[in-house]
């Protein structure tokens, strides 16, 4: 199922639909009878539809729009990134453990590592700081822990500049 806004789902809109029309129908059987019943019904269902027709045209719209300008939903390369981050912390700890050398498995490790790479490469991240998780994952590779350590505070005040920066 895509998320996105302009992909509303008819069968919501005709369910809406449908119960405002019952509504309308009760409503005006309970105030006067068969023809007031009719009358509400079909107001309440007509209008119901034209909201639904009208705010997917805007949604649709603002979607377009923001697809054009290159832009994501608020706040969606944040969360992408502090989730990057999250991913790195964990393929970090794998490669050096703090128990020890040979405290994690190597499948576990890998597993990580894949993680990892694929979060760095989710869209809506930022450039700079795609490129600081790759220095960071390099770094991590490498098997220096003190470089490691500064690559990942490196990528962490880049994320916060960009929290800052909002």
């Amino acid at each position: 199922m895509d998320p996105a806004p302009e992909h509303m789902s008819s069968r919501t809109v005709a369910a809406w639909t449908v119960a405002l029309a019952a509504l309308g129908g009760m409503t005006g059987f309970v105030w006067g009878g068969g023809f007031l019943a009719v009358t509400c019904g079909l107001s309440l269902a007509g209008g119901g539809a034209l909201k639904a027709v009208l705010s997917h045209r805007r949604t649709v719209a603002t979607a377009r729009g923001d697809r054009a300008a290159g832009t994501a939903a608020p706040g969606h390369g944040d969360g992408a990134a502090d989730t990057m981050m999250l991913g790195i912390h964990a393929y970090k700890h794998s490669v050096f453990p703090l128990s020890g050398p040979g405290a994690a498995d190597p499948a576990e490790c890998m597993a990580r590592r894949k993680e990892a790479y694929r979060l760095t490469a989710a869209e809506g991240i930022p450039h700079h700081i795609r490129e600081a998780a790759a220095a960071t994952l390099e770094a991590i590779d490498g098997g220096c822990e003190r470089a490691a350590l500064s690559a990942v505070e490196d990528l962490r005040g880049a994320i916060r500049k960009r929290h800052c920066d909002l």
